[in-house]
């Protein structure tokens, strides 16, 4: 099934999610490299599972490291003139409103809230999973990133607008070369 004219391809699509995730890579690994020389090697004392309360900062903590600095390179890249992050620029493509002018600063930020909440939802179910602890709340995260990462990724693999899109009134095109 071919996109609409002008829409990006599927497989283009995944070509830019992955140039994406490299850079997100880059972030991670620089973090976890951080983190070891900082707290020496991650030497850890196992204690008794935190409850609710007890994570919470540590919740914050990750979403502040890890889904806020992702967050907004995709805000500032795509309300940037390209209107692209870097993984659409290598794969010549661009975030535009369904009227295909420049998308609004508000419009960026909703399409990239959107994309980004699976991600911290599966945060959030992984370290009570690795915790073994608030198991009925780990999988209501779980079930709900899932179904989030579909109703975002599945319409964009298949030549439409995701979820994110949808809310957001935007839709990434080929760049005319």
């Amino acid at each position: 099934m071919r996109p609409p004219a002008g829409r990006a391809r599927p497989w283009v699509r995944v070509r830019s999610w992955l140039g994406d995730w490299v850079v997100v890579a880059g972030w991670l690994v620089l973090l976890g490299l951080l983190s070891f020389f900082l707290l020496d090697g991650f030497s850890a004392t196992p204690v008794d599972p935190p409850s609710a309360a007890e994570l919470l900062p540590y919740d914050l903590l990750i979403a502040v490291a890890t889904v806020l600095p992702f967050l907004l390179y995709l805000v500032v890249t795509e309300s940037s003139a390209s209107h692209a992050s870097l993984g659409k620029r290598w794969n010549h493509l661009t975030v535009r409103s369904i009227s295909g002018a420049a998308p609004s600063r508000r419009s960026v930020w909703i399409r990239n809230l959107v994309k980004v909440l699976p991600w911290q939802l599966a945060h959030l179910a992984v370290s009570r999973f690795i915790l073994d602890t608030q198991l009925p709340t780990a999988i209501i995260f779980d079930v709900a990133a899932l179904a989030l990462l579909g109703l975002v990724a599945v319409p964009a693999l298949t030549g439409g607008q995701g979820l994110h899109d949808r809310l957001a009134g935007t839709v990434v095109t080929r760049v005319p070369r």
